[in-house]
């Protein structure tokens, strides 16, 4: 049993590291470390529990979760640092560059395309492992788990803080 959950652990820590793949700033330690293993240790055995997942599914919704979690991360990462770009660029009563920011603009649409094809190229890979249910119940899963870490980051519980403010540095999860 312990190496399942350790194992559904490892599943889940890479999609959902893109789901907060926002980053620290200097208060990160021990503390957000210990919570953010109980909620991806939460989060697993849900999934478990909900798709019902034999070990065989297990081990390769993991493999297949490392492959594109990284590729989802890199994505997000590269989104982030455009949408620093660009808001650099249209700072209040600061002349834009009309060309960076056709650009930036251009290369975000572009990153978004690309990020849609790589959650389709997921879904096909899923589909040779999980059935239509257990495919539809882990996108809906992880689309709420998502939406509720962007609430509490956006209250200020994931920071630590009360300001509301946009973490930054280290990405946690």
């Amino acid at each position: 049993m312990r190496f399942h959950r350790l194992s559904m652990l490892l599943l889940l820590i890479v999609p959902c590291r893109a789901a907060v793949a926002q980053r620290a700033d200097a208060t990160h330690g021990p503390m957000a470390d210990s919570l953010r293993q109980k909620i991806e240790e939460r989060f697993a055995a849900r999934v478990q529990q909900e798709l019902g997942l034999t070990n065989d599914q297990t081990a390769k919704l993991r493999t297949s979760s490392q492959s594109f979690g990284t590729r989802r991360r890199d994505l997000r990462n590269k989104e982030q640092a455009l949408r620093d770009a660009l808001d650099a660029q249209l700072r209040p009563g600061i002349a834009a560059n009309q060309d960076s920011v056709t650009k930036l603009t251009d290369a975000l649409v572009d990153l978004r395309v690309t990020s849609a094809q790589a959650a389709r190229d997921e879904m096909k890979d899923l589909s040779k492992f999980l059935n239509p249910v257990q495919r539809a119940r882990l996108l809906l899963m992880r689309e709420r788990f998502y939406h509720r870490v962007r609430e509490a980051y956006g209250r200020g519980e994931m920071r630590g803080d009360m300001h509301g403010q946009r973490m930054r540095g280290r990405s946690w999860m």
